[in-house]
């Protein structure tokens, strides 16, 4: 028997069903392009994963590349970070921040002859302003953002500014943490393992959890430049 005689066998109801091929329906709105890239932009949202990419890249790649100068061309020309001259960021620094537009608008800055140690936080999501001639030991962490505890959805507090100023000649030993807020006078010392709540008067030197005045230090000892050449495959 051949198909066209089946076929003909066949109630109407049941021809209709074998016969009729339904087509996929697709939302074409007048006048829009339906390409592959536009429907792209409605299903992934481009700026956060723009961002978030840049700072995987940022802190899992540039970060361990071992030359400062290209650490430093990402730092100041993709991110907008201000370095000083002979300012040096050393390798597996992590750089926390929301997207170079908001680095470039709330500024960051490390100064002149300042050395940010291996593994180190910087949070640029608030303004950070790090002065000359400032010595970071590895793994310092300096925070510029919290959240709120008591909202519901445990959103990033609005209260504050957050901002970090670090002065001139500061030495921040290792571990030490620094928290949102916080302004470290002109040659303050904070020991290894500290965690700074407040405010630290110049030439003060804090330690402890919170970080409480232990000592205080000599104001002829800030006279030092680290203008050392920074190494090489560092």
């Amino acid at each position: 028997m051949t198909r066209n005689a089946a076929t003909q066998l066949m109630p109407d109801e049941v021809q209709a069903d074998t016969m009729t091929v339904p087509q996929p329906e697709l939302d074409v709105r007048e006048g829009e392009p339906t390409s592959i890239r536009s429907r792209l932009y409605e299903t992934i949202p481009l700026r956060p994963f723009g961002v978030r990419l840049l700072v995987y890249v940022t802190n899992y790649v540039v970060a361990h590349v071992p030359s400062f100068t290209l650490r430093h061309f990402w730092y100041q020309r993709v991110l907008g970070i201000e370095l000083g001259a002979g300012a040096g960021v050393h390798m597996g620094a992590y750089v926390w921040f929301w997207g170079p537009r908001r680095i470039r608008r709330i500024g960051v800055r490390i100064g002149r002859n300042t050395r940010i140690g291996r593994n180190c936080t910087i949070d640029a999501r608030s303004p950070l302003n790090i002065g000359d001639n400032v010595a970071l030991s590895p793994e310092v962490m300096i925070l510029a953002g919290t959240h709120d505890v008591n909202d519901p959805q445990f959103a990033e507090s609005e209260v504050g500014p957050w901002a970090v100023t670090i002065e001139d000649h500061v030495w921040i030993g290792t571990r030490a943490m620094i928290m949102p807020g916080v302004t470290l006078g002109r040659g303050a010392v904070v020991a290894a393992g500290a965690v700074v709540t407040k405010d630290v008067p110049p030439l003060t030197i804090v330690a402890g959890v919170p970080a409480k005045p232990i000592g205080m230090r000599d104001s002829r000892a800030t006279a030092y430049e680290l203008d050392s050449p920074l190494p090489l495959f560092e």
